[in-house]
């Protein structure tokens, strides 16, 4: 059984590893299609712990509200505050430059949540959450935000985290003793405001006291009025890639094209490490050699002569030389020698008939050193030529 080559092997496993990967983003994709229910503090989730609501209330209050996204991530034009609530996916590095650029040209972000995707958030001011062993529901207000309404008593905060490492500059109006639940700081010409309470604005939180009225403070340190704008793009939401029309689109526009192409370029890095042919080389027909038929025949001759086969190769001579010699007067080569060359000699006198019995003889009795064997077949040999 030939064995499979470790190129072979290679191909296979990338292969098979291709549509693994194929698969697993086809049903990360239907997966990603069928699912009905927003991030938590989604501005598009009407579940208890959504921000539907906080955004219909800031509509109505006659505010301009907006979750718009593109194909890449940018605050829109006209932005003066930015809700960015329980991320779910991390904020890369350049998002983060386009948002600080945003802050200290005089807008205001607010980061709220205790997940990890707000955990990892928080690390770009160098705070961290701390998570308390249990919630903690009313929270009053330590230091008065600058706008209105006033707080008329404390929050329904509901707060299961805090802040952990102060930062310069920073204002604490929630805490928990000396954890701070929400705290603002100047960034530039804008505000910062970040809050490990997540009840604050969620659907069902705002039905709570003090807690709406604690919105509209936040609201307020936005100043000016302008768009507000719930980043959804950092709860997964993307703008609708342009209509596949080709394969081509395909390839660029979806997962599992996109896995293909990460695929295909796998292999193709994993060949030209290996450094390898595709396959054995094949000869030019120029540079094939050719052997003479003379070559064949001489090779079947040695094969003969080593497996000792004088006495067929002899009898064979034998029955070649009664038929050719009797051809002409139609004398079956099966016939007796000795009645054979009788009736040649009548039909030819000129035969030397003790010489052609002797001949008969020494062939049908096949008996022969080599070199005899080749003598008695050039004797044949010639008795039919001159026949």
């Amino acid at each position: 059984m030939k064995r499979i080559s470790r190129d072979t092997w290679l191909v296979i496993g990338l292969v098979a590893l291709l549509l693994v990967v194929t698969a697993a983003a086809a049903v990360q994709e239907a997966r990603a299609e069928i699912r009905e229910t927003a991030p938590a503090l989604s501005s598009l989730s009407t579940r208890p712990e959504g921000a539907a609501a906080l955004r219909a209330w800031l509509d109505e209050l006659g505010y301009t509200v907006s979750d718009h996204v593109g194909l890449g991530f940018d605050v829109p034009a006209e932005t003066r505050l930015v809700w960015l609530l329980e991320p779910s996916t991390r904020i890369e590095v350049d998002e983060w430059k386009v948002l600080d650029r945003w802050v200290e040209e005089g807008g205001t972000l607010v980061l709220a949540g205790d997940g990890l995707g707000t955990a990892f958030a928080l690390r770009h001011w160098d705070l961290d959450l701390h998570y308390l062993g249990q919630p903690i529901v009313d929270l009053p207000l330590q230091s008065p935000l600058p706008s209105a309404p006033p707080l008329a008593g404390p929050t329904t905060a509901r707060a299961a985290a805090c802040l952990q490492n102060s930062r310069d500059g920073s204002v604490v109006h929630l805490a928990v003793g000396a954890c701070p639940v929400l705290v603002a700081f100047p960034q530039g010409a804008g505000w910062v405001v970040l809050s490990s309470a997540p009840n604050l604005f969620s659907n069902a939180g705002l039905k709570e006291a003090g807690n709406g009225e604690l919105v509209l403070n936040v609201v307020g340190t936005a100043g000016r009025p302008g768009l507000v704008w719930f980043d959804e793009w950092h709860h997964g939401v993307r703008a609708a890639a342009p209509a596949i029309a080709g394969p081509g689109e395909w390839l660029r526009y979806t997962r599992p094209g996109n896995a293909l192409l990460i695929g295909a370029g796998v292999v193709f890095l994993a060949l030209v490490l290996q450094g390898r042919r595709f396959g054995r080389p094949v000869p030019l027909p120029q540079y094939t050699a050719r052997r003479a038929p003379l070559e064949y025949v001489g090779a079947i001759a040695n094969l003969t002569r080593r497996a000792g086969h004088r006495t067929a190769v002899l009898r064979r001579y034998h029955l070649w030389l009664k038929r050719d010699l009797g051809k002409r007067y139609r004398l079956g080569p099966t016939m007796p020698d000795d009645e054979y060359v009788e009736r040649l000699a009548a039909y030819n006198p000129d035969l030397d008939a003790v010489a052609l019995r002797s001949l008969l003889a020494r062939l049908s009795r096949g008996r022969a050193s080599e070199g005899e064997a080749v003598q008695w077949a050039a004797e044949a040999a010639a008795w039919m030529e001159k026949r």
